[in-house]
């Protein structure tokens, strides 16, 4: 079986603790419909998850042959739940985590774009301040 690239974060947007695995192959080896919706059912109990409370997912993919499947049956699950869906589209990993991020701990309006356009000048001030600091003269010995 191929690598699929699916990835999961946390809402900080962490990766999730190994322990989210198994419940991650419960889902992936569902034999049928109704047992992948027993099997969410139980995993919805046990973690005591209230499903009043609105939920709210940002996805993206990569460049694999697989993703746009994948979209589509992510789309489809998250519309059957009423989630709200952002997506991202083709980007990074760490792009990802950062999205989910600052989405997650922001209370201003955003836009999906404009978060990756800020993630892009957070990388590249810290990139110009790493090279001032290496080429600063106190830093002469390590040339």
């Amino acid at each position: 079986m191929q690598d699929n690239g699916v990835k999961l974060v946390d809402p900080r947007g962490e990766m999730l603790n190994a322990s989210w695995e198994s419940h991650a192959t419960d889902f992936a080896n569902a034999t049928s419909p109704d047992a992948f919706i027993a099997i969410l059912k139980d995993f919805v109990q046990s973690k005591q998850i209230p499903l009043g409370k609105p939920a709210s997912v940002v996805y993206a993919r990569d460049a694999r042959e697989s993703g746009p499947k994948l979209v589509a049956a992510l789309r489809k699950g998250l519309a059957a739940m009423g989630a709200t869906a952002t997506d991202a589209e083709v980007t990074t990993t760490p792009i990802l985590h950062y999205l989910v991020d600052t989405i997650n701990t922001t209370t201003q309006e955003w836009n999906v774009n404009k978060l990756i356009e800020g993630y892009y000048l957070k990388l590249s001030n810290a990139f110009k301040r790493l090279l001032v600091r290496f080429h600063s003269p106190s830093s002469a010995r390590y040339h």
